[in-house]
């Protein structure tokens, strides 16, 4: 399916991945007897396919024993902004979907590399953590998603619009009382 908003497609394949490559989340989506289901993962972008972990059972690990397609999705969200055009306010962000197959990485070896990896992207580089153990590596399932098709959107912030101050754009801190 084409987008119909081919102005605000991202031009560039490497624009798109660099996108997966820095979100911290992205968003699941699998298709089960009783409908779709989607839940947000951790995950990792690495050598052109997106890797996640799980427990060996569960709702999304059913579904794609069933049904290997998904649909995954990132996204980048800034502020809201007024301007001139439609009803006043936009939203500026970027986003990527990706649809491709699930495949389940069997191999100990691959699936150490692959969480080690995940665990680099998400620790903090000066941490350190310890080894990873074979019983855990053995009780986690680690998916890969073979992208077949990716397109990616975005809304960037221009001098014709206005920064919004919002509920949504509140940031809390530690403590719980806003900066």
């Amino acid at each position: 399916m084409e987008m119909r908003r081919k102005d605000r497609a991202m031009k560039t394949p490497r624009e798109m991945e660099l996108l997966l490559e820095r979100m911290p989340v992205g968003r699941l989506a699998v298709t089960t007897e009783e409908g779709p289901y989607i839940v947000a993962v951790n995950y990792l972008f690495f050598e052109g396919s997106i890797y996640f972990h799980s427990g060996l059972a569960g709702r999304k690990m059913e579904a794609l024993r069933a049904d290997s397609r998904v649909c995954f999705m990132v996204d980048e969200i800034g502020p809201q902004v007024l301007w001139e055009q439609g009803c006043g306010i936009s939203q500026v962000y970027k986003s990527v979907v990706c649809f491709g197959k699930a495949e389940f990485v069997e191999g100990q070896v691959e699936k150490r590399k692959i969480l080690e990896k995940m665990v680099q992207k998400y620790v903090p580089s000066g941490y350190a953590f310890s080894p990873m153990k074979d019983q855990n590596i053995k009780k986690t399932a680690v998916v890969r998603i073979v992208i077949e098709s990716m397109s990616g959107k975005e809304n960037a912030l221009s001098p014709a619009h206005t920064v919004m101050n919002n509920p949504f754009n509140e940031i809390e801190s530690a403590s719980g009382q806003e900066e």
